[in-house]
């Protein structure tokens, strides 16, 4: 059985914890069903391995045996660089053990097992579903809203070699706000929407700013705000941090040369001596996807 599952970008820049969009960055699990654990042809404890971990919590959460699981990996999603890595590998590991059994997990059970595992929902909703997604809780639970991707719109990467831990990135974190700040995010998500799911990207200038936890998280990613300031030179409608980070992303409107932003941003890293590695990817209407 073959599981892709797609790489995602978190917040936004004012959509902390609440927005999701998954993108053309798809990491690819292969997996074959027999006695015992192994991942790239090596045994290993399941317990010490995320995917295979994921896919035996799932198992028991859920009611059934996983009599065993071998699993080898093509990543292209960049680990720890707020690019939904670990997202990816707990939904393969999930959707792998859920096709062993046939009892009937819905969409809501899964996406609630995924979150608890995750820790949040805003990486591992999209990872699953594809689009734009809108997550919250209230006190039923989870509640998502799959939108689809924005159109007109590539994202221009910029991935730093800098490692950001993201209970690092959420400790730095203030408790609490002034009333000041959370209206100026709140109005800059209006923004954000309105550019995404209207097309009028150029509202995406106001829409990426945020006061709750971009401007805490440079001091652990790098220069961030000249980075942002030469995409926006070389023609990105906004740029906003990933996640935690440390990867920068910024919208790109169709006919301006996405590569040139992604090197742009890279810029102010290697001028420092910081390597940083430019892509460009676009929005996926797809999540994950089983085949075999």
């Amino acid at each position: 059985m073959v599981i892709t599952v797609p790489g995602t970008l978190s917040n936004l820049g004012p959509g902390y914890d609440a927005l999701g969009l998954a993108v053309s960055l798809v990491n690819r699990f292969s997996f074959r069903f027999d006695q015992g654990y192994s991942a790239e042809g090596e045994d290993v404890d399941p317990t010490s391995h995320l995917t295979l971990a994921t896919a035996r919590r799932t198992a028991e959460r859920f009611g059934f045996p996983l009599r065993g699981l071998h699993v080898e990996q093509q990543e292209r999603v960049p680990r720890a660089r707020g690019l939904g890595s670990s997202a990816t590998a707990r939904v393969a590991g999930m959707l792998a053990a859920l096709s062993q059994h046939d009892r009937e997990v819905s969409l809501e059970e899964q996406l609630a097992f995924l979150s608890e595992e995750e820790g949040h929902p805003d990486n591992v909703v999209p990872a699953l579903v594809g689009g734009l997604c809108v997550v919250g809780f209230e006190s039923g639970g989870l509640r998502h809203l799959r939108l689809g991707p924005p159109r007109g719109l590539s994202v221009a990467l910029c991935v730093p070699a800098v490692e950001v831990s993201t209970p690092e990135a959420r400790r730095i974190l203030p408790l609490e706000v002034t009333h000041a700040d959370a209206a100026f995010t709140a109005g800059r998500m209006a923004f954000l929407m309105a550019g995404l799911l209207e097309g009028r990207h150029h509202a995406l200038r106001l829409g990426v700013q945020d006061r709750l936890h971009q401007d805490h998280r440079a001091a652990l990613i790098g220069p961030v705000a000249d980075a942002f300031a030469m995409a926006e030179v070389a023609g990105a409608a906004g740029a906003f941090v990933s996640g935690s980070g440390s990867t920068l992303a910024a919208f790109v409107p169709d006919g301006t040369p996405g590569e040139d932003v992604a090197e742009a941003m890279c810029g102010p890293f290697r001028a420092l001596g910081v390597g940083a590695r430019a892509l460009l990817v676009r929005p996926l209407a797809r999540g994950a996807l089983v085949e075999g």
